[in-house]
């Protein structure tokens, strides 16, 4: 069984892009400047160097990059490299014109789509560097004049240069777009799932702190606020007032009417009791036919105001069930902070003999507690 190379580096795209470029602008390159050669009767010696530089120089270059622990890196110092031997070559062949200028575009545009303005001067100062070092060498020597063919294969070498870059960066940009596409795509079922996640997120803390039934907050979330507020009350020096509310014979209307009827008569005192409430109020289904309400801010005079208020709205409510005309009573108890306790379950003991004791009386009823 064949195993893959754990440490076999990836090729990078700029490596394979430069090699395509290389391999086809560069041979064009040599012809014109092979022609120019020839023209100026250079040594045979001169002609293989150059066949060396623009033909073979691509493939070992290639090579070196593919094989590198960084193949970008590679090729980034390769390009330099290219520059320098542009510097070299223009200033052998005394500085054509047409020749200089597309081995000047050939380097610029190398280094500076991957390295902006600092890669264009790095290319230029490589050039100048491999030019001063042949003239320093040799001397300087500047015949800018070719003839009709060479410029002509060097204008056709310096298009197809051009040509095969905005072909590679026409491919880059529809691979960048495709990705683009598909980020989208991974992004919008990301927020869908979020979505959703947030949805059920929102649904089930709705079940853990609400009644199923009526809608209102459960015994459980009046436990975990009503700390809360009876301590932001302590500490502002503001009053808390809290009513327990008992469905008065609600066994009688289970009983009579079936426990359908009476689940719809928990919820319509659920309705009464939410409307006209504060932001700040609480309401809760506290268990079976009780119902607690929470005031905080509110001074036990106005408590006692809104209970009766409650007592005479379920009065006068007529619940139509099927045949049936069904009327329900209230008892309601008061106690409030600080009267009548200072924790949770004082308050909650307080209220509930309050209650216990409008039962006592007679029932349909509030009654305020005892200190």
């Amino acid at each position: 069984m064949t195993q893959a190379q754990p440490n076999t580096p990836k090729m990078h795209w700029v490596v394979s892009m430069n090699y395509r470029t290389r391999s086809i602008s560069w041979a064009v390159v040599f012809v014109a400047m092979a022609l120019h050669l020839a023209a100026q009767a250079y040594s045979s010696w001169t002609m293989a160097c150059m066949a060396a530089q623009f033909l073979v120089y691509p493939h070992v270059v290639y090579l070196a990059a593919k094989h590198s622990k960084d193949p970008l890196a590679t090729e980034i110092k390769t390009m330099v490299l290219d520059a320098l031997g542009f510097g070299v070559w223009v200033a052998v062949l005394e500085f054509p014109l047409w020749i200089t200028f597309s081995l000047w575009i050939c380097g610029v545009m190398g280094l500076s789509a991957f390295r902006g303005v600092r890669g264009a001067l790095l290319a230029s100062a490589a050039m100048v560097v491999g030019s001063l070092g042949v003239m320093a060498w040799s001397g300087l020597r500047f015949s800018p004049q070719t003839d009709v063919l060479v410029t002509l294969i060097c204008m056709a070498s310096l298009a197809l240069y051009l040509f095969l870059f905005s072909l590679d960066a026409n491919r880059r940009a529809l691979v960048l777009r495709a990705i683009r596409h598909k980020l989208m795509k991974s992004e919008t079922a990301l927020q869908q799932q979020l979505h959703e996640v947030q949805s059920l997120q929102g649904l089930l803390t709705q079940q853990v702190n609400c009644d199923p039934l009526t809608g209102l907050y459960n015994r459980r979330y009046l436990t975990e606020t009503m700390g809360r507020e009876l301590a932001r009350c302590m500490r502002e020096g503001q009053p808390l007032s809290l009513l327990m509310i008992d469905i008065d014979h609600f066994k009688t209307v289970n009983d009579t009417y079936g426990h359908q009827a009476g689940d719809e008569v928990l919820k319509q005192l659920g309705a009464i009791l939410v409307q006209e409430v504060r932001g700040s109020d609480l309401v809760c289904r506290y268990g079976g036919e009780e119902f607690l309400v929470l005031f905080p801010n509110m001074p036990l005079a106005s408590a006692q105001a809104r209970a009766e208020q409650y007592r005479q709205k379920v009065e006068a409510a007529v619940l139509g069930f099927g045949e049936f005309q069904i009327s329900t009573r209230l008892s309601i108890g008061v106690a409030g902070f600080p009267g009548h306790a200072t924790t949770p379950e004082g308050l909650i003991q307080a209220a509930d003999r309050a209650l216990y004791e409008a039962k006592r009386q007679g029932r349909n009823r509030v009654v305020m507690g005892t200190p």
